[in-house]
């Protein structure tokens, strides 16, 4: 039987390192903060894949059962032997994963080392003082691998707010430091990258622009963008913020000084944490409410929440929108609006009706034509010409 142990021995660490690797990367996806990591966790719980789940839900039931193993001596081989058989299948699992390139791995930070570091330890200790059968030991580690996991990240959260909290001060003041940078920050439930990307791609071709990176939207990622790129050559800077509770919009809309908001579509996505529809809108809508009053917004027109917090705001708006007609239906001065668009050769054609003039524009097909609408309106605002535009456009994907 030992060598069936260090034969399932090195299928469960090879199984371990994959689990803290998978719930190291899911607290770094969630920027290590409890309410985002628990309503992923809770979304996710509702889309596992089978293999995942099967596995789970056989660990505990094997788990729970060995209460009858100790009371039945003869059945203590057997069980072994169902645990034995238990990671062989599951390697098979794990060799899927790593064939389909689906291994999630975090990224490599100091925080990462280190918790990393102390998981293996303590699991390795846990490991040498087996206090039953050694079989069952090795599940019993299995299951509390998230549960030390855990335990090591909100150890550091303390330390770690407090320099969150002195970066984000530090970006407070330096962007105070430069107060002709206009910025300009994105906020909704979907969209919000692509739309910030647009943003950035188009403005760029005449302004010198700075833009947070992937999914840096959180207080911590947006002060650590404006403290990394922000300086004297800095013209526009687009910011896409984002909140996972109430007043963290209005929070981060005032920290960069923003001017100009974009409010993309607005939907449910988030509705294990604002547990409804509408203090989803509320804390969406706090981008327009922390908006000083020479700013202005652009709203999603295709959204039908967002169209309501445009009817709701008194600020100066405008509304982007998208139209089936091949030719404009109605639009004032407060709209964009694209319509008549058709595909064509991979390309997409329409035409964008801006303050009563029509610019005629090709696009890649993958691009999303109503999330492009507020770049094009502030690349106009900002004072970019029609070829200037144009050659931006040709840059997006």
């Amino acid at each position: 039987m030992n060598v069936f142990f260090i034969f399932t021995s090195s299928l469960f660490f090879l199984w371990i390192i994959r689990d803290l690797f998978y719930w190291l990367s899911l607290w770094q996806e969630n920027e290590y903060r409890q309410d985002r990591f628990f309503a992923t966790l809770s979304k996710r719980s509702k889309k596992n894949k089978f293999f995942s789940t099967a596995f789970l839900v056989a660990k505990w039931a094997v788990f729970f059962s060995y209460g009858f193993v100790i009371f039945n001596d003869d059945l203590l081989i057997p069980y072994q032997y169902l645990i034995i058989s238990l990671y062989f299948l599951q390697s098979f699992f794990l060799l899927r994963e790593i064939s389909l390139n689906h291994l999630r791995k975090p990224s490599i930070t100091f925080r990462a080392t280190i918790v990393i570091a102390l998981t293996l330890v303590t699991l390795l200790f846990i490991f040498a003082i087996p206090l039953t059968d050694r079989f069952f030991w090795l599940l019993f580690i299995d299951l509390i691998t998230p549960v030390i996991v855990a335990f090591y990240v909100l150890l550091f959260i303390f330390p770690i707010e407090i320099y969150s909290d002195w970066q984000i001060e530090k970006a407070g003041q330096k962007i105070r430091e430069h107060p002709k940078v206009q910025v300009i920050a994105v906020t909704g439930s979907v969209g919000k990258s692509i739309t910030k990307d647009y943003l950035a791609t188009l403005l760029s071709q005449k302004y010198t622009v700075i833009k947070t990176e992937g999914k840096n939207n959180t207080a911590i990622g947006v002060a650590r963008t404006i403290i990394k790129h922000l300086d004297e050559d800095t013209q526009i800077f687009v910011a896409e913020i984002s909140a996972y509770q109430q007043g963290e919009i209005s929070m981060l809309t005032k920290l960069i000084r923003a001017k100009i908001g974009v409010l993309t579509a607005i939907t449910n996505q988030h509705l294990a944490l604002f547990k409804s529809l509408e203090k989803i809108k509320k804390t969406n809508f706090e981008l327009v409410e922390a908006l000083p009053r020479q700013g202005f917004c652009l709203f999603d027109g295709d959204n039908q929440n967002t169209l309501s917090l445009y009817k709701k705001s008194k600020k100066t708006k405008i509304l982007y929108r998208t139209s089936r007609s091949s030719s404009l239906d109605s639009s004032g001065t407060n709209e964009i609006v694209a319509f008549g668009i058709t595909n064509k050769q991979r390309k997409k054609v329409c035409t964008i009706h801006l303050h009563h003039t029509s610019l005629q524009v090709t696009l890649h097909a993958s691009v999303h034509v109503e999330r492009l609408l507020p770049a094009i309106y502030l690349a106009s605002y900002f004072g970019m010409n029609e070829h200037e535009i144009k050659k931006g456009l040709t840059l997006l994907r």
